[in-house]
């Protein structure tokens, strides 16, 4: 019988806990330690239709990696609808677990996955956080391109309908290359500091837009659903762990898109 603490024990060994950004509310979200799993599905959010997809396929455990509370309810009113999928969750014995920013900075996690489907070479860590741990790397372009060309090597490799390219000049030549996933546009300063060329990161703001234009930095914006990469990579290590570890459970990955926006072309 396996529980949900023997599946923890092996992600705290590849994403611990500990090493989660001050405030970011990773770990148990819902749910027991010491509930039995017979099926685990991973996700990038904990939306009302991914629990559906999770009740109608048994599923015992989410791995998440967005956190599920990132702000305490003010009270449990199933009139709201984050409040009814807590109850959901709850009423179908599902315990969710999340790894955020312990993932973005682990070796071997989101950032290093992010760093490979780039294509990058000669990576390295970028933009240390409070603890001296980088939250997201750096390397180089296997050649160098103009802006232009990078805005669309980014949507190439990132596999995505639209990416949105923010610079002064769209023939600046882009050789050394940094990124942070998901929201990390407020670091952009670090790269141009480091004098690296471009910075790829997601929801990045108008006003910014001007701020890093000014600067002569050139910035790629993705989106942040980018991250979806984070429920395949999980997949695929859930895959290897439960034949190691003989756990003898069920693994699947959500097909829902969480993505909030459309690409109207």
């Amino acid at each position: 019988m396996t529980k949900v603490a023997d599946i923890v024990a092996v992600l705290q060994q590849y994403f611990p806990e500990e090493i989660a950004s001050k405030g970011d509310p990773v770990g148990i979200q819902i749910g027991s330690l010491n509930q039995e799993v017979n099926c685990v599905m991973t996700t990038l959010d904990v939306r009302p239709q991914v629990v559906d997809e999770a009740i109608a396929n048994k599923v015992d455990l989410i791995i998440s990696h967005h956190p599920l509370m990132f702000r305490p309810a003010p009270n449990l009113n199933y009139a709201n609808p984050q409040n009814e999928m807590y109850a959901k969750i709850i009423a179908n014995n599902i315990t969710v677990y999340s790894i955020h920013t312990n993932s973005d900075k682990a070796e071997n996690g989101s950032s290093d996955w992010q760093a490979e489907e780039l294509g990058l070479q000669n990576v390295k860590p970028f933009c240390l956080d409070d603890d001296g741990i980088a939250i997201g790397r750096k390397g180089n372009l296997p050649e160098p391109m103009s802006a232009y060309d990078f805005a669309y090597y980014v949507k190439d490799k990132m596999k995505i309908k639209m990416a949105r390219l923010i610079c002064a000049n769209n023939e600046q030549k882009i050789s050394s290359v940094s990124f942070i996933c998901g929201d990390g546009g407020k670091y952009w300063h670090r790269a141009v500091e480091e004098n690296i060329d471009a910075f790829i990161t997601g929801d990045v703001y108008y006003h910014t837009g001007h701020d890093i234009i000014s600067s002569g930095l050139t910035v790629v914006d993705p989106g942040h659903y980018t991250e979806k990469l984070f429920k395949d990579k999980m997949y695929e290590k859930l895959i290897k762990w439960n034949e190691v570890n003989q756990w003898q459970i069920k693994i699947k990955k959500s097909v829902v898109s969480t993505n909030p926006f459309q690409d109207l072309f």
